[in-house]
């Protein structure tokens, strides 16, 4: 198992990213589900909804299937944590996808 190659408060190493998410609403929501996305075909809807209907929970059921992708350690708990920070963990998450994904 790995870790995240993008650090969890490097969220100024994508500007564009960075200031969307600070400026538009629901742009975290739409970065967390484009990757998910991007990772599992299943579409944008339920990745979107999930964060903004279950908070903290859904933002860590996203983050599961993201870590689950790319074999990453973790669990449900430390990813519940992680989301505590939606703004962090949504721009990590993507970060990452990009990164790794060639994006």
């Amino acid at each position: 198992m790995a870790d995240f190659e993008e650090p969890f408060l490097g969220c100024f190493n994508d500007l564009p990213v960075c200031l969307l998410g600070w400026c538009v609403p629901g742009a975290l929501c739409y970065f967390q589900a484009k990757t998910v996305d991007t990772l599992t075909q299943e579409g944008l809807v339920v990745p979107f909804l999930l964060p903004c209907c279950l908070s903290c929970i859904g933002a860590a059921i996203n983050r599961g299937k993201i870590r689950n992708h790319y074999k990453i350690d973790g669990s449900f708990l430390s990813d519940c944590l992680f989301s505590m920070c939606y703004f962090c963990s949504a721009t990590q998450e993507y970060r990452e996808m990009k990164k790794r994904e060639g994006k």
